[in-house]
């Protein structure tokens, strides 16, 4: 039988992508000008305070997150903490305010494409649209149709893009004060002028908070972090921090480059102080800025609506169909249609500026609803004791609460009224569509209790599925429940391997050869496949689909691995990502050796990890990569310099000798005839260390390592070849000796590489 497994795999990297990307968007490009217009020069002092009231409702978001990680954010914890009722009106006040901000990234866009592309006034739904709307509507069809179709929303691409946005933004902010001076920064700061009043302060407060929603993107994905109560905290606070600094330092540049009135006169005020500081390169840096954050801000946020949508389905609060993948992309495209035409109505009919305030004034309720289910989990569950804890958080739930109702209250009557008959449409759908449908929920207690009895780790894979011991997380509490003498009878395997599939026509070999090394080792074996979910659909999602080819390879894998003697375990892992899984994988399962596939040529073959994985992790286990030309060990060439890489290739060497009564020469290549003695005594004494002392031994005096190795495997089935010691730079610029090896020989190849952990100067440069 074959467990499914659903991957933690937005790790800390990814998180902060998401709370930046989501967060620093078109907010400090087109609202500073609308901002002076309502205070004057302290245009800093709006940013500045809806920051610190954001970071305060972050602070709470970080700890229910992390207590109930769960796709879809506030809904969650608020249905589970308040009931039915309170969810849908959290659930549907989320998703508006969430194609509410959409609609207001895409508004931005339009505005700053104008900058390089001379936009046509358009036609739609019988309205004429000025060139700035023509451009919105554009970029939400754009939007919808890559998140429609799947197109990957994460990884490096995504990373490289935020980091170039904030190096832009970084870069303006040190270029306008080395122009200007610091003295014009401490005047902008010290002036406390207001031009408006105590109210227009509030009001322009509540217009800027839109500007740090992208915290609870974050929120609406936790059920798909990896080791959400560590991860979560960092992610949220430190995208919120990092970007809130960044808008003050740019409100401040702003007000000390140019005066408040040419600001005010402006709805490009970043371009004005650009052009003013650093002339055309300046305005084309900026502006291609401006269209980076806003697309970025509007791909991550229309994603999050397919949560919010499926986590409502999932309870019967609204249509399951809302949830519904599409056959062939895989995502879920009629939550896809039906916030694409909601966004492009807004897009074409409502102003930046009640865009931004609606969807501030429904996010104010999310968080108020939060701040109130905080303090009934507080005082409900008195056993509640989450991961991460904010200080004095019944305190700071109040205070959240509180501002979230001041700043409210500051919107304006027409937005106000515009929220409260969203609020009241909510109520109204619950009470006619929601009432009779709603799914019976588990008491938030319950759910907790759930939570700490999982735990953040599958469990070590056990002797053999069909004894009836469950894995994954839903076995896990089941199995806490045998009695403690039947686990102690239990025969264990010391030792796991994990063999990761994705090539039926490398299967056969990839299974032969793990089950090889378990059956000498006396270890388990877990074989998995990698179902690969687009990035816009919620794993648990994904697992209602039809899976027959990972049925199919893993049915294929329990058959090969009949002849051997080892306990077998299979499963379908679901994830946003292919080959970083598998290291996570490896963790989940405390695999000590890996067996897998040889991916495809990159400039940092030679080792299988990522250049984030190379930098922030170390190699979780021992590894295994077959380049499989048909796997015979019968006559296995092993080369060797003395690393523990190929003190690895030794240890597997000698299994085949015991296992598959092979043929192992070892190769020894050094500079020249004089070096020949060294080099015979060298591999006297490490095959007698590695207890390969019946293996013939071959000096090559050549010192072209590459070209030895390459002469030698042609007489040889298999090549073991260590993995490059090359740290990260070294390989950037130069070729990797186990990718030239795999390149030139005809022979099937086995690269080896220890678990390994290095500090982060080994890491690039050793």
């Amino acid at each position: 039988m074959t467990n499914n497994e659903l991957a933690r795999d937005v790790g800390l990297v990814g998180a902060l992508t998401v709370g930046i990307g989501a967060t620093l968007g078109a907010g400090i490009f087109v609202l500073p000008s609308i901002v002076a217009g309502q205070v004057g020069p302290i245009l800093w002092l709006p940013f500045l305070l809806a920051g610190c009231l954001a970071l305060v409702n972050a602070v709470l978001v970080a700890e229910l997150a992390t207590a109930l990680p769960r796709s879809g954010g506030s809904y969650g914890w608020v249905y589970r903490a308040l009931g039915p009722p309170f969810g849908t009106l959290t659930g549907i006040a989320n998703w508006t305010s969430t194609a509410l901000v959409t609609a207001f990234y895409c508004l931005g866009f339009g505005i700053y494409l104008g900058f390089f592309i001379p936009l046509p006034e358009g036609w739609l739904f019988g309205l004429t649209l000025s060139p700035e709307r023509t451009g919105a509507v554009l970029a939400a069809f754009v939007i919808l149709a890559s998140n429609y179709v799947g197109v990957r929303n994460g990884g490096p691409g995504a990373v490289a893009l935020v980091c170039l946005l904030v190096a832009s933004l970084v870069g303006f902010v040190v270029a306008t004060t080395a122009t200007i001076g610091v003295g014009e920064l401490i005047a902008a700061v010290t002036d406390d002028r207001l031009v408006g009043s105590i109210d227009s302060l509030a009001g322009a407060t509540a217009l800027v908070f839109v500007s740090y929603l992208g915290y609870a993107k974050l929120a609406a994905i936790a059920g798909e972090v990896q080791t959400p109560g560590w991860t979560l905290p960092r992610a949220i606070l430190g995208s919120l921090l990092a970007v809130g600094t960044l808008y003050v330092c740019i409100a401040i540049v702003l007000e000390a480059a140019v005066d408040w009135e040419t600001l005010a006169a402006t709805d490009q005020a970043i371009v004005i102080v650009a052009d003013a500081v650093s002339g055309s390169a300046g305005v084309a840096i900026v502006g291609l800025a401006g269209i980076l954050a806003t697309v970025t801000s509007a791909t991550m946020s229309i994603s999050t609506s397919a949560r919010i949508g499926h986590a409502m389905g999932s309870d019967g609060l609204v249509s399951r169909s809302l949830g519904t993948l599409h056959p062939r992309f895989g995502t879920p495209y009629r939550a896809f249609q039906l916030t694409g035409l909601v966004v492009v109505a807004l897009v074409v009919t409502a102003d930046l500026v009640t865009l931004a305030l609606l969807a501030t004034a429904l996010h104010l309720v999310v968080a108020v609803l939060s701040s109130i289910s905080l303090l009934s989990v507080r005082r409900s569950v008195p056993s509640y004791e989450p991961p991460f804890e904010a200080p004095a958080s019944a305190a700071l739930a109040v205070i959240a609460c509180l501002g979230s109702i001041a700043l409210l209250v500051a919107v304006g009557t027409t937005v106000l009224l515009l929220t409260t008959a969203v609020l009241v449409g909510a109520i109204g759908w619950f009470v006619l569509y929601g009432r009779t449908r709603a799914a019976p929920s588990d008491s938030i207690e319950t759910e907790l209790e759930r939570r700490v009895d999982a735990g953040p780790r599958a469990p070590k894979a056990d002797a053999d599925s069909s004894n009836g011991v469950e894995t994954g997380t839903e076995g896990l509490s089941r199995n806490l429940m045998r009695s403690e003498a039947e686990q102690i009878d239990e025969d264990v395997p010391d030792e796991t391997i994990l063999i990761p599939l994705s090539n039926p026509r490398t299967e056969r070999d990839l299974v032969e050869l793990g089950c090889t090394v378990a059956q000498s080792r006396g270890a388990g074996v877990v074989a998995i496949h990698i179902v690969q979910v687009p990035s816009q659909t919620p794993l648990h999602q994904a697992t209602g689909r039809e899976h027959t080819a990972s049925d199919r390879l893993l049915e294929a894998a329990r058959e090969h691995a009949e002849p051997f003697d080892v306990p077998l375990e299979t499963y379908t892992v679901f994830s946003h990502r292919s080959v970083e899984e598998v290291f996570d994988a490896a963790r989940r399962h405390e695999a000590d050796l890996v067996v897998m596939g040889w991916r495809e040529s990159t400039p940092f073959a030679g080792r299988a990890e990522t250049v984030i994985d190379e930098l922030a992790h170390e190699l979780p286990a021992d590894l295994l990569v077959l380049n499989d030309r048909g796997f015979d060990p019968s006559s296995v060439l092993l080369p060797t310099t003395g690393t523990v890489n190929d003190a690895l290739g030794a240890e597997i060497a000698r299994v085949f000798c015991d296992v598959c009564e092979s043929d192992v020469t070892l190769l020894h290549v050094v500079d020249g005839e004089r070096e020949r003695g060294g080099g015979e005594r060298f591999l006297e004494d490490w095959s007698a260390r590695h207890d390969l002392e019946d293996a013939a031994t071959v000096v090559d005096t050549s010192g072209d390592v590459e070209g030895a190795i390459s002469n030698h495997a042609a007489d040889h089935s298999l090549l073991i070849v260590g993995a490059t010691e090359r740290g990260l730079l070294s390989r950037l610029v130069k070729r990797a000796l186990a990718l030239g090896v795999v390149e030139d020989v005809e022979c099937s190849v086995l690269l080896t590489e220890r678990a390994h952990r290095r500090s982060l100067r080994e890491r690039l440069f050793r």
